[in-house]
């Protein structure tokens, strides 16, 4: 089985890894992106900036002025190329001239059937150079456009897309490293409450993880404490529960296992220890039977009780029936009410509660009960209950002065605890001048 378990975490890919390719990843493709644009960016003003210098040196307005009106694109580009300004003329030599259409110059063999430029200024690229054709209107709106290789272009394009790629594989590098480094940061709080998980075992159930610095792993936190808090309350009420059981088993078991011995010896020649061994064997039983069955009771899971509208005098009668016997003499007086509960749990608190105001009565088993305004109260004549020792009368087990009753097994005042609280019943119990008072209250209820 830890074979296994181990086989399959190690097929397990590890969070930091995957968040730090992620970061990575991400990192990579913005930055590719940002340059992308730059580089769009950069060639589109450059090649604006360009056209607009080269329009101006050519100066349309100067050719507009001084020379007449060419009859036809030859006339106009021979006058082009007969300027007498030898800056202007120097800009349209060894040029691509394209005029309305028509190619007056291909110095540079570039131009082809169906060549096309769709907006200026405009970018080519060919024989492993960027050429750059720029235009203008001249004499009657003809369209001059003029094309050329830029070195300097080129340059400054091949140049930013060398140091593109080498930023980009560094900004990688840069990248890689500092995702790490955050993947590991912001998986921290997680790798350390795994690790202090990891470390709480039976032995150790009480450790808790300490405060987180943010508010996320915090909540985190409160809940696997509030989680472990369960645990730890569930690990000692069955410590608690097996050291307890085997306690109370072993006094009956002994007995029924000290008495079969005897019968296996004497029973079968002596009448009276034949007797006597099988009515405590009986006893013994009984006394299992009466424990296993409260017992199953407190081990029952928290489902929700069916609770309907109850008659409490009606429940009070019938529970007292279980009770009647000759020595035994109620009390009962007071004003009925109705509650919404349910009457088989009620009736178990009643009868717990009653049993132990018989068991430790000392005068003639009288026991008042009386009802009223929403509560139940259930009073006994006994020597009353040191003040010590009425916070744990409830606790599964308990006995206080076991002298006083051999056949208690200390179950019954938690069964009733248990059941109260889940019908929403408080139990209030206090010290007479004379006995002890059990007070069931109802928080709903109603007088008819």
């Amino acid at each position: 089985m830890l074979d296994t378990l181990f086989e399959k975490n190690e097929k397990k890919k590890s969070a930091v890894i995957q968040q730090t390719f992620v970061i990575t990843i991400t990192t990579f493709l913005l930055t590719s992106v940002v340059i992308l644009l730059l580089r769009f960016t950069v060639i589109d003003i450059s090649m604006d900036t360009y056209g607009k210098m080269f329009i101006n040196e050519i100066s349309p307005e100067y050719l507009e002025k001084s020379k007449k009106a060419p009859r036809n694109n030859e006339e106009l580009f021979n006058q082009l190329m007969d300027d007498t300004d030898i800056f202007r003329r120097s800009l349209l030599s060894n040029k691509i001239v394209i005029i309305d259409g028509t190619v007056m110059s291909d110095p540079y063999n570039i131009i082809y059937n169906g060549f096309k430029i769709d907006k200026l200024p405009y970018l080519y690229k060919a024989q492993d150079k960027y050429y750059i054709f720029v235009g203008l209107e001249v004499f009657q709106n003809k369209l001059l456009i003029v094309g050329s290789p830029s070195l300097e272009f080129t340059a400054l394009i091949e140049t930013f897309d060398k140091v593109a790629i080498v930023a980009i594989f560094l900004l990688s590098l840069v990248s890689l490293a500092i995702s790490y480094i955050l993947a590991r940061r912001l998986l921290k709080p997680t790798i350390t409450i795994s690790r202090q998980i990891s470390q709480i075992d039976a032995n150790s159930i009480n450790q808790r993880i300490p405060e987180q610095s943010t508010v996320e792993y915090q909540n985190l936190s409160n809940k696997l404490n509030s989680m472990l808090e369960r645990i730890e309350d569930a690990f000692n009420a069955q410590k608690q529960f097996v050291s307890d059981v085997s306690h109370e088993l072993r006094t009956p078991l002994t007995s029924i296992n000290g008495f079969v011995k005897m019968l296996k010896r004497w029973g079968t020649k002596d009448e009276k220890i034949l007797t006597e061994s099988i009515e405590s064997i009986e006893n013994s039983t009984e006394y299992l039977k009466d424990m296993v069955e409260k017992l199953l009771i407190l081990t029952k899971p928290n489902y929700e009780i069916e609770k309907q509208k109850h008659n409490v005098k009606k429940i009070i009668k019938e529970t007292l029936e279980i009770f009647h016997k000759e020595d035994e003499i109620f009390n009962l007086e007071g004003e009925d009410f109705y509650i919404n509960t349910s009457e088989e749990y009620l009736s178990i608190i009643l009868k717990v509660v009653i049993e132990n105001a018989l068991k430790y009565n000392s005068e003639g088993k009288k026991v008042d009960i009386k009802y009223g305004e929403g509560e139940i109260s259930i009073r006994d004549y006994g020597n009353g209950i040191s003040e010590d020792e009425i916070d744990k009368i409830f606790q599964r087990f308990y006995k206080g002065d076991k002298a006083r009753s051999t056949k208690s097994h200390g179950l019954g005042l938690s069964i009733a605890k248990k059941l109260a609280d889940k019908l929403n019943i408080s139990i209030k119990v206090e010290n007479k001048e004379k006995g002890v008072q059990f007070t069931l209250k109802f928080t709903d209820y109603k007088l008819s």
